[in-house]
C-alpha cells in the first residue's frame, strides 16, 4: 500500500511540475511525499501536521493528494489512524511488499520502480563539461571527474537552459543540481538537470562581463530608456526571499505613509532563484495600478548574484510597464539587473528609502509652499491696509471739500433760487391773466353754442309730439299695451284702446275693412 500510494504521488507531484513550468522540490520534496504516504492522513489537520506542508500547500494541493489517498483506501473516511489500525497498516504494506517480490516484473514497470527511487536523489553534482550536443527541446551534456575520469551524462529541457543563460562549453567547470533518471525506451542512465552554476569566479567574471557588454550595445542600460518613477508613488511591489533579512529591513525603513505593498516570496540565491524571480515578475506584470516594483537581497559574492546576472531575468524585468528599483547588496561588481533597472541602489534599506524620499520631498514641498501662503497673506495684509488707511484719509480730505463746495453752491443757490423764483412768479401771473381771459371767452361762445342746440332740439320735439298730434285730430291705437300701426295686426272681436286728446276709449272690432293700395 505504501509504494503503490508513493508512486501515484510521485507521478501526480511530476506532472503538476511540468505544468507549472517548476522543479519537481518546488511542488512536493520526497520527503514529505515519503511522509504523507506512509501516514495517509485523511484530513487537512492531518495533513498539516506532516513537514513541508502549511496551509498554503495544502490550499494549492491538498484536494489532489486526499483524493488520491482516499482511492487507495476505497474511498473510504480515514481519521487519525489508532495503535491497531496502524499494526493493520503495516502488516498490509509487508504483505504487499512480499506479494510484490514475488511478482514478475515487466521491463517498463521495472524502470518505473528505479526511477521513483532514484526521483528522491535530488543532489548537487562538480564536474568538468567533456561534451555538448544541442537538440531541438532537450541540451545533452556530460560531465567528467577530473580525479578518476569517471564521466556521467546529463541533460536538462532547453527552455530551462535558456532561461538559466549559460553557454556550455567543454572544459568549463559546473555545478549541477537534479536527480538521476532512466529513460527507458534505451536503458539509459542520465542526470536530469534543473539548475547548472557555473564555478569559479575567473569563468563567472567572464560571462558577466560578456553579457554587460551585449547588454550594453543593445541600450539595456542606457538613461533614455529608464522609467520615471510617479511623484507619489502608492502601490508597491515587492520580490525577495521573506527568510532574508532584507525584506525587514525594506518594511523599517520605507516609512509610515499609507503604501500598499504587494509582497512575493522568492529564492534570491544562486541560477536556481532564476525561475523563481521570473515567476514572480510575470505575476507583477498582471497587475493593475502598480506603480513601482522593487527586487531587493543582501549582499553577496558573484556566485551567489548569478541570478540577477541572467539575460532571460533581465529582459522579462525590462518589459516591465513601471519603474524598477533593484536593491541588490553588492561588493564590487553591480548586478546586470541593477544596471538595467530604472533605479538601482546598494541596499535594500536604500531602496526603502528612495520611495520615502519622495513623500519626504512632498511633504517639504507642502510645509514651504504653507510658509510662503502665510507669509504672502501677511504681506497682502499689510498692503491692503495701508491702502486701506491712505483711502480713509483721502475720503476724509475729499468728504470735507465736498462740504466747503457744498456750502458754497447752497449760498450761491439761494440767491440765484430767489431771483428766479421771483421772474416765474411774475410770468405765471401773466399767463394766468391770459388765460383766464382766453378761457372766458371761449366759455362764452361755447355756451351761446349750445342754447342754440337746445333751442332748436326743443322745436323738433315740439313737432313731434304724440300730444301735438291728438290735437289735431289723430289717435293712437293699441292692443295689449302695443301700438297698432296696420289693420294687418287685429282681428274680428278684438279688444282695442284708442287714445284720442282728453283720454281714451276701449272698443270691440266687429268688421275689418281692407282697402286695396
Amino acid at each position: 500500500m505504501f509504494q503503490i500510494t508513493l508512486r501515484k504521488l510521485t507521478l501526480w507531484r511530476n506532472e503538476t511540475a511540468k505544468k507549472e513550468g517548476v522543479e519537481l522540490f518546488r511542488v512536493l520534496p520526497n520527503k514529505t511525499l515519503e511522509e504523507i504516504a506512509h501516514k495517509c492522513p485523511g484530513s487537512k489537520a492531518e495533513m498539516i501536521e506532516i513537514k513541508g506542508i502549511k496551509d498554503a500547500k495544502f490550499n494549492k494541493y491538498g484536494r489532489d493528494i486526499l483524493g488520491i489517498i482516499k482511492e487507495d483506501q476505497g474511498g473510504a473516511e480515514t481519521d487519525k489512524p489508532s495503535a491497531k489500525k496502524a499494526n493493520l497498516s503495516y502488516f498490509r504494506e509487508k504483505a504487499q511488499e512480499k506479494k510484490q517480490e514475488e511478482k514478475i516484473l515487466s521491463v517498463g514497470e521495472f524502470w518505473d520502480i528505479v526511477n521513483e527511487k532514484l526521483w528522491s536523489l535530488q543532489v548537487k553534482i562538480r564536474g568538468e563539461v567533456s561534451s555538448v550536443d544541442n537538440r531541438n527541446n532537450v541540451i545533452y551534456f556530460s560531465l567528467k571527474d577530473k580525479k578518476d575520469e569517471s564521466v556521467m551524462n546529463c541533460l536538462i529541457f532547453k527552455y530551462q537552459y535558456e532561461v538559466l543563460g549559460i553557454n556550455l562549453q567543454e572544459g568549463m567547470e559546473v555545478m549541477v543540481e537534479g536527480c538521476p533518471e532512466v529513460y527507458k525506451p534505451y536503458g539509459k542512465l542520465s542526470f536530469k538537470t534543473n539548475v547548472i552554476e557555473l564555478e569559479g569566479e575567473g569563468v563567472l567574471k567572464k560571462e558577466y562581463e560578456m553579457l554587460r557588454r551585449k547588454l550594453e550595445e543593445e541600450g539595456i542600460f542606457d538613461e533614455q530608456n529608464k522609467k520615471a518613477l510617479c511623484a507619489l508613488p502608492q502601490n508597491i511591489g515587492l520580490i525577495t526571499s521573506r527568510d532574508g533579512a532584507a525584506i525587514g529591513d525594506f518594511i523599517s525603513n520605507i516609512g509610515k505613509y499609507g503604501l500598499k505593498i504587494k509582497f512575493v516570496n522568492s529564492s534570491v540565491e544562486g541560477k536556481r532563484a532564476v525561475f523563481e524571480l521570473m515567476n514572480a515578475v510575470k505575476l507583477f506584470r498582471k497587475m493593475k495600478d502598480l506603480d513601482a516594483l522593487v527586487i531587493i537581497r543582501g549582499g553577496g559574492s558573484l556566485e551567489s548574484l548569478q541570478a540577477f546576472n541572467n539575460e532571460a531575468l533581465i529582459r522579462c524585468a525590462k518589459a516591465l510597464k513601471v519603474p524598477i528599483i533593484c536593491g541588490v547588496g553588492h561588493d564590487r561588481d553591480i548586478s546586470l539587473l541593477s544596471l538595467a533597472a530604472d533605479y538601482s541602489v546598494s541596499t535594500p534599506t536604500a531602496a526603502a528609502k528612495l520611495i520615502g524620499n519622495l513623500w519626504e520631498r512632498e511633504i517639504d514641498k507642502i510645509s514651504y509652499h504653507e510658509k510662503n501662503i502665510l507669509a504672502g497673506f501677511e504681506k497682502k495684509f499689510q498692503n491692503e491696509k495701508y491702502k486701506l488707511e491712505n483711502c480713509t484719509v483721502g475720503i476724509e480730505r475729499g468728504f470735507q471739500n465736498i462740504l466747503e463746495e457744498a456750502e458754497s453752491k447752497y449760498d450761491y443757490f439761494l440767491s440765484s433760487a430767489f431771483k428766479i423764483i421771483e421772474r416765474d412768479i411774475v410770468s405765471k401771473k401773466a399767463r394766468i391773466a391770459d388765460f383766464r381771459k382766453d378761457y372766458c371767452s371761449k366759455f362764452e361762445s361755447r355756451l351761446a353754442y349750445i342754447g342754440n342746440n337746445i333751442e332748436s332740439a326743443d322745436n323738433s320735439l315740439r313737432l313731434n309730439d304724440p300730444e301735438r298730434q291728438l290735437q289735431m285730430g289723430y289717435g293712437i291705437v293699441s292692443k295689449n299695451g302695443k301700438s297698432l300701426r296696420s289693420v294687418e295686426e287685429i282681428r274680428k272681436n278684438d279688444i282695442i284702446k284708442v287714445r284720442l286728446q282728453g283720454g281714451e276709449a276701449k272698443a270691440l272690432i266687429q268688421e275689418i275693412k281692407k282697402f286695396k293700395e
